[in-house]
């Protein structure tokens, strides 16, 4: 594995398997390793609002703060987060002070399978988007997410490749 830190950036829409992908990579990797999920963030703020810039900004900031730190002190970083938006990506790569070797990926899916993956969990799990709003925000966030992706990001599509060749892919680059 790589000796001095690194940050990897995991990008992509609700349903494309960000969360499972930074889980499991983080688990394989060696070395200590933090994982921050920057949408984790946005939520321990009181009246939480799904699309507001404030628990965004507060969220990126706060998220960056984070990566510095473990950064300054050796650790390696996984970040996760749907940026959804390449200026979003840009802005919070900015933030990072350390200048570690930075990996960023991106993984995308078919609409219809993040959609029903997205469906899925808000069963299983507290019920974040009312359900007469769900495809709505789902739909929005792939529109952005193909629009304005970061084109410099190694790209994976979890409907062709399993969550296990995701990361064995990942652990060969940044080798």
């Amino acid at each position: 594995m790589v000796k001095s830190p690194f940050l990897i950036i995991i990008d992509g829409p609700m349903g494309s398997g960000k969360s499972t992908v930074a889980k499991l990579l983080q688990k394989r990797i060696k070395e200590r390793t933090a994982l921050i999920s920057l949408d984790n963030l946005k939520r321990i703020v009181s009246e939480y609002k799904m699309d507001s810039h404030l628990h965004l900004d507060l969220a990126s900031k706060s998220g960056a703060a984070m990566v510095n730190l473990y950064l300054k002190e050796g650790l390696s970083v996984i970040v996760e987060k749907a940026f959804t938006i390449e200026k979003y990506l840009k802005s919070f790569l900015k933030l990072i002070k350390e200048k570690p070797k930075i990996f960023i990926y991106q993984i995308e899916v078919p609409f219809e399978i993040g959609f029903q993956r997205v469906k899925e969990r808000e069963k299983l799990k507290e019920k974040r988007i009312p359900k007469n709003k769900l495809k709505e925000k789902v739909t929005r966030i792939y529109e952005h997410f193909d629009k304005f992706r970061y084109n410099k990001a190694k790209v994976f599509d979890s409907s062709k490749l399993t969550p296990r060749q995701i990361v064995n892919r990942i652990l060969k680059e940044i080798k």
